[in-house]
């Protein structure tokens, strides 16, 4: 076990950062402070290496909101390496397009691909144990410390309806909605379903009651910028009633 290294994983919400950190922590068998996520850092910590995750399952092509571009090239900026995440799950041409775009905002930066939450052997092989400096990004540079923040008890609803809704927020009113987390149960399907909504893709699965949403169910969080909170609740209601 390295005994003094720091690593600060930082990049867009829901890029996977925390579930990247507990696969750091087991398969190298490093201590939880030796592997921290950038928003949750105390101001006097220092580390060896910031890594900028990103979820490479889908494109930024095509998407109106600017600003999610330009924070994440802010994030790689002050990285020492990209991991690439969810791999396995990637299809060729957009791993071959996440490339070429690291490789447009830095050319020596190195990359590292994640393979079913497992990295390579000599991943840490970066990381010495002598040396400790002190972080380069700043506390406004963790993006989800300045999400606002709503969250919403439900019960059943339209899974197709309220995904539509937050969509069109998206595109027609210009909500900035970069995260949505969700444990819901839906007219659609008897399990509980869970929602993982991030600034470029949604994803909606099983939940698992023993895993990190616990046991609770009939729930929605939603975060971004210039969300309208009247306007989300009435989108969820409109989804809670049958047809």
């Amino acid at each position: 076990m390295l005994e003094h290294s720091t690593i600060c994983l930082t990049g867009l919400p829901g890029s996977g950062k925390h579930r990247l950190q507990k696969a750091i922590l087991k398969q190298f068998a490093m201590d939880f402070s030796q592997v921290q996520v950038g928003s949750e850092l105390s101001t006097s910590m220092a580390f060896q290496q910031v890594w900028c995750v990103i979820d490479i399952r889908s494109t930024l092509q095509g998407l109106a909101d600017e600003r999610i571009e330009h924070d994440l090239i802010a994030l790689l900026k002050k990285a020492d390496r990209v991991i690439f995440n969810f791999a396995e799950a990637a299809e060729l041409e957009v791993q071959s397009y996440w490339s070429k775009w690291v490789r447009q905002q830095s050319q020596a930066i190195e990359i590292v691909r994640v393979l079913n939450q497992r990295l390579p052997e000599q991943a840490l092989e970066c990381l010495s144990t002598n040396i400790s400096r002190p972080a380069n990004v700043q506390k406004h540079d963790f993006i989800c410390e300045t999400l606002e923040t709503y969250h919403f008890e439900v019960n059943t609803i339209h899974l197709e309806h309220l995904l539509m809704g937050l969509d069109s927020s998206k595109q027609n009113l210009g909500m900035q909605i970069w995260r949505v987390q969700a444990v819901v149960q839906t007219f659609e399907y008897e399990n509980l379903v869970a929602i993982e909504g991030t600034p470029y893709r949604w994803d909606t699965y099983a939940a698992e009651r023993d895993e990190a949403f616990e046991a609770k169910s009939g729930w929605i969080k939603i975060q971004g910028f210039q969300l309208q909170q009247a306007w989300l609740s009435e989108i969820i209601q409109a989804s809670s009633c049958r047809t």
